[in-house]
């Protein structure tokens, strides 16, 4: 993959639908020299090098979780919490087990993640596509509290493939970019004050076969991604030579939601109210959950084969959090970390476009 690549899938992007209808695309999409985990820091060092003050941070604001991955001074920084926050208060945390996020923005205090759907009197969750809400916005700023440590930082935001498009790009940059954020840690007592220098958007799938590649690029075979998320499950595909085929990529509305509502309709009939979250969240259920799970593979597995119709003759991968709990046909490749795979994916194609 080559910067000219990146640039050019965000320069080629859809403006408006009647656009759509009367402009056929052109340019060839060519992503190549993908690269691995393994040697991140080694292809990473010289860029930043140069470029001492920016940090580059991929972030993936799901529905469910937000995911936030970066590599900086040689040192990784990840952050995974719950997309959800509420009003915050000062209480013990001592003998909290997880690493709980209690923010101050402009005077307000939150909880965020796990702590709020516990402590919070009101929680608010992420339920849209939009990338430039209230929620997303404070969000964003839980996940810079998490990993920034550089006082300048460069996003590229995860968006689904139907809003991949240049006024989704416009609206991110309007809303972000050259904005300075002041977040206090209220556990830690600690400020940061951080420049948001650039903002750039990429489809979330495509980040995830980014990070799935491995640094190949499929010159004998079509390659498909299958990104299941809360609400939907993304799939594209990219014709020999990692060239994006819009026709055969599309978003079906099918994700963890779909399994959740099963467990709550059976609870439901055993007397038991409980919300999709709580549900989520709770170690119980493991009976319906088994069930649920069950027909959600069932169902993503004859979305995929109605999808694409030529499955012996491509390699098709599977990520997102929604994932872990499918039991899909085997000869789909899980991806390894699938659900931080878009995040990191992200950030990959940050380090090109600053190259």
């Amino acid at each position: 993959m080559t910067k000219e690549t990146i640039e050019n899938e965000i320069e080629s992007m859809e403006t408006e639908k009647e656009e759509e209808k009367t402009e056929e695309k052109t340019e060839e999409k060519t992503e190549k020299e993908v690269k691995t985990s393994k040697n991140r820091k080694e292809n990473t060092k010289k860029r930043e090098e140069e470029k001492m003050d920016t940090q580059i941070i991929g972030l993936d604001i799901g529905r469910g979780y937000v995911k936030g991955y970066s590599l900086y001074n040689d040192n990784e920084y990840t952050c995974l919490f719950k997309s959800v926050y509420g009003d915050g208060r000062n209480i013990s945390l001592e003998d909290y087990k997880e690493s709980p996020i209690y923010i101050e923005i402009d005077g307000a205090e939150y909880f965020v993640g796990s702590l709020s759907e516990k402590e919070s009197m009101k929680c608010i969750r992420n339920a849209g596509d939009s990338k430039t809400s209230p929620v997303v916005r404070i969000l964003i700023t839980a996940a810079l509290s998490e990993i920034a440590v550089s006082d300048n930082v460069s996003l590229v935001i995860g968006v689904p493939y139907k809003i991949f498009k240049k006024s989704t790009l416009k609206e991110i940059q309007k809303e972000y970019r050259d904005t300075t954020i002041v977040v206090k840690n209220k556990i830690n007592n600690s400020v940061k004050t951080i420049k948001i220098e650039s903002v750039n958007i990429f489809r979330e799938a495509d980040a995830a076969l980014i990070f799935a590649m491995n640094n190949r690029i499929n010159e004998d075979k079509p390659v498909g991604m299958v990104n299941v998320g809360f609400r939907t499950t993304e799939l594209s595909y990219f014709d020999k030579g990692f060239k994006f085929n819009d026709k055969l990529s599309t978003t079906i509305e099918s994700g963890n939601q779909n399994a959740l509502k099963i467990v709550q309709k059976k609870l439901v009939d055993s007397g038991i109210t409980k919300s999709l979250p709580e549900i989520d969240s709770s170690d119980d259920y493991d009976e319906y959950k088994e069930l649920a799970y069950k027909l959600t593979s069932d169902d993503t597995n004859e979305i995929i084969e109605e999808t694409w119709n030529n499955l012996d003759e491509m390699d098709i991968y599977v990520s997102g959090g929604t994932a872990l709990n499918l039991e899909l046909d085997e000869k789909y490749k899980k991806v390894e970390n699938s659900q931080m795979a878009t995040s990191i994916g992200l950030f990959e194609v940050g380090v090109k476009l600053e190259k």
